[in-house]
């Protein structure tokens, strides 16, 4: 109590959940069944000016701000108290007042908002970091590292190239500004615990462990703080803490509140093929013909930017695809299904895009979209100062669609419904980051650009998915860029461009890994990078075989790039090379999907870093080059130019080699054999790995239905006290009891064992 017989300290519970809030110099404390987990929360808020910059060219974003010195949050009086509630009214350092909550809305979890008066640039939580702490997620960063510890990560501005093309002056100022594609408000801590900023305002941070926790900021007594902010402009910050004993048990937590990932359709895992630019029908018939005469498996044909008059009319240019309808069905009859690639722009001037070479397509992109005018009298673009919101973006310039908007939305998903109607199965959603809403920019359900920018891609990708369950119910297949929270549980994630080098694939898996622990299982990446080796040529071999490698061990294996990358273009060895890749991926469907089904499920993604696998092994928390794949495999991808062999991290237990079915102790370091044809995999001890067989799958999967396809499936060692068992995303369950294998329901299965 203080002199007036007030507490100073006021308790809540919830299960083993305490929060410790001291009312005078106000700071929080939360434990876990008595265990501290986040010490000493504070809050604070702090004036400045925004100066960030947005580069088109490569959509990166410089993000900066001259900030003052924050004022904390140092005395607040009770309003109002429950057992698992508290609201305090406070006082800044500087006068200002502030509403703070504390709530511990259900097990495990804490919940604090803060809001400020008047209008500070920027307000945060800040907690002392433990020694040591590491961190995963934060969605896919791109670079080196899996562990985010002592970065401060400014979503949506954070993604840089510094690899070896890197210009010294750029890499001098910290390398060369790129999308920051697929960022997550999310993290997990090692400490026991992960946090999730619910927001979409551009200016979201995340200060991990640093020794300067924001700028101007003091440095807490401890040394280094963990530091959530957000600029004030997008609302009161929202932060949920997540408690759960295990990082596995936090991700499924956030995922069953913000969506788990979809199961998609079996082609959805397959292999899918495209070029950056089809400059003619013919272009698609050479790839589709091309993967017929080389025996390569293919299941889709993703027609990407330009195929349509002009963007994005959902209407195929007929001087560029004279026979759309034609081609589609063609390759539909042979289980080649179509992507077509859309934007959530509608063009005034498409010049400044890709264009195809003929006059008449040339003519076509001069002119507005034809369906430009219609959206813009009935109101469905995003707005600024009562008019369509136009600005440059990088196929030109026009507006983007409001999807806040019922009826904007029902009219967008009316124009794809022309083009799903031809047969097209699948959508690739490009687009949709944040970094293109403006602050002042206006939706119809009254936020703003600095409320909701970053809210703008999953309304996409939800409009983009209804739109092909319209037509395709259960198995249409969206392919998305962008992300945020909730963006992981609709279709499939692409990692963004990628320059054609080792550095970018080395940050590709780390990316992979990263996104992995922020939720997003249904994923993939252009394999053989897109932007090419120094932007002016195609992948080299060696390259393109190991990010195929790669590829093989992705849930989508997708081929695409804007230089001739196609197998048959290289040599024979490395056409033989890619083809068995390719091949093997599609035999390994059947177990993806069902690890995507228990993603479905309970959040567990496809790609698993060993943090949600082994979390007392501390390697979990900064291997970025090696991953389970699934709940059998361990695939260490070949990062390095001219490598035969690498060191290899193998989790705790007993392994056996894919290649050689030698035998080997995890929990240590191996060194792997790892030829130009060779990735280096393990399979657990004891696994029952499902397969299709090789002649069932050699030209694709094709229309067969899932439940009656023929299987293999192999016993990989001893089984664990002589029973083994898999069950598939259809139902279908298959075990090995004492030596006597079992499939349920009845089904062609060959069984085998590896000794």
């Amino acid at each position: 109590m203080d002199a007036s017989g007030s507490p100073s300290v006021v308790e809540l519970t919830s299960g083993v959940i305490s929060v410790e809030v001291a009312l005078e110099d106000l700071r929080i404390d939360i434990r876990r069944a008595g265990q501290p987990l986040l010490a000493g929360v504070r809050a604070w808020a702090a004036d400045g000016v925004v100066h960030d910059q947005f580069v088109q060219l490569t959509e990166g974003v410089i993000a900066h701000e001259d900030i003052e010195p924050p004022a904390r949050l140092c005395t607040a009086r009770m309003v109002e108290q429950t057992p698992n509630f508290l609201e305090l009214d406070g006082e800044l350092e500087d006068g200002r007042r502030a509403r703070f909550e504390v709530h511990l809305p259900g097990r495990d979890l804490v919940e604090l908002r803060l809001e400020v008066e008047g209008e500070p640039l920027r307000i945060a939580f800040e907690a002392e970091a433990r020694a040591g702490e590491r961190f995963a997620g934060l969605g896919a960063r791109h670079g080196p590292s899996f562990d985010q510890a002592g970065r401060s990560v400014w979503l949506g501005a954070d993604r840089r190239y510094t690899g070896p093309d890197c210009p010294p002056e750029m890499l001098e100022a910290g390398g060369i500004p790129q999308g920051d594609y697929a960022p997550a408000p999310w993290v997990l801590s090692d400490a026991g615990y992960a946090l999730w900023l619910r927001g979409h305002g551009p200016g979201a941070r995340f200060d991990l462990g640093t020794e300067t926790p924001a700028p101007g900021a003091e440095v807490p007594a401890s040394g280094a703080a963990v530091t959530i902010s957000t600029r004030a402009a997008a609302g009161p910050l929202e932060l949920l803490v997540l408690c759960s004993p295990t990082p596995a048990a936090r991700l499924r937590e956030y995922l069953r509140r913000s969506g788990l990932p979809m199961l998609l359709p079996e082609w959805g895992y397959g292999h899918w093929k495209s070029r950056d630019v089809y400059e003619h029908q013919s272009d698609v018939e050479d790839d589709f013909d091309g993967y017929r005469r080389h025996a390569l498996p293919l299941d889709a044909i993703v027609i990407d930017s330009p195929w349509e008059t002009q963007y994005n009319t959902w209407e195929f240019n007929p001087h560029q695809f004279p026979d759309a309808p034609g081609l589609i069905a063609r390759m539909r009859a042979a289980g080649v299904r179509t992507v077509v690639w859309v934007t959530p722009w509608i063009n005034l001037d498409s010049r400044d895009g890709q264009v195809p070479p003929q006059p008449e397509s040339e003519a076509l992109h001069r002119e507005p979209a034809a369906n430009y005018a219609e959206a813009a009298t009935a109101g469905h673009f995003v707005e600024r100062d009562g008019e369509p919101y136009v600005t440059r973006w990088w196929m030109g310039t026009g507006s983007p669609i409001d999807f806040t908007s019922p009826a904007a939305e029902e009219w967008w998903r009316a124009q794809a419904s022309r083009v799903l109607a031809l047969g097209v199965e699948g959508i690739k959603a490009d687009d949709g980051e944040g970094f293109y809403m403006a602050p002042e920019v206006r939706f119809t359900d009254g936020t703003s650009g600095s409320e909701a920018a970053w809210a703008h891609g999953g309304r996409y990708r939800r409009s983009m998915q209804r739109a092909l369950d319209d037509v395709h119910p259960g198995t249409g297949v969206l392919f998305g860029r962008c992300g945020w929270t909730g963006e992981q549980a609709v279709g499939l994630t692409w990692g963004g461009d990628q320059a054609s080098d080792f550095w970018s694939l080395r940050a590709l898996v780390a990316a992979t890994l990263s996104a992995a622990a922020s939720g997003f299982s249904n994923w993939s990446h252009d394999v053989g990078g897109y932007l090419g080796e120094r932007l002016v040529d195609r992948c080299p071999t060696e390259l393109l075989l190991r990010w195929v490698q790669f590829g093989c061990f992705t849930p989508l294996f997708q081929s695409h790039g804007r230089y001739p990358q196609e197998a048959w273009t290289y040599d024979e060895q490395t056409l033989d090379l890619y083809r068995s890749y390719v091949l093997l991926h599609e035999r390994l469907v059947p177990y993806i999907r069902a690890a995507a089904a228990t993603a479905a499920r309970c959040g567990l993604p496809i790609v698993r870093p060993l943090c949600l696998i082994d979390p007392a092994d501390p390697r979990g928390w900064t291997i970025a080059d090696a991953y389970a794949f699934g709940p059998s495999l361990w695939v260490a991808p070949v990062l390095e130019a001219g490598a035969t062999e690498r060191e290899v991290p193998l989790p705790r237990g007993r392994w056996r080699d894919f290649w050689t079915s030698v035998g080997v102790d995890g929990g240590g370091t191996v060194i792997a054999d790892a030829p130009l044809g060779r990735i280096p995999v393990w399979v657990r001890e004891g696994a029952l790995l499902v397969s299709y067989p090789e002649a069932h799958v050699e030209h694709g999967l094709g229309d067969t239905p899932e439940a009656e396809r023929p299987l293999e499936a192999t016993l990989w060692g001893s089984a664990h006290s002589g029973r083994a068992g898999a069950r598939l995303a259809d139902g279908t369950r298959l075990r090995w009891h004492d030596g006597s294998p079992s499939v349920s329901p009845d089904r062609p299965v060959i069984f085998a064992r590896r000794p």
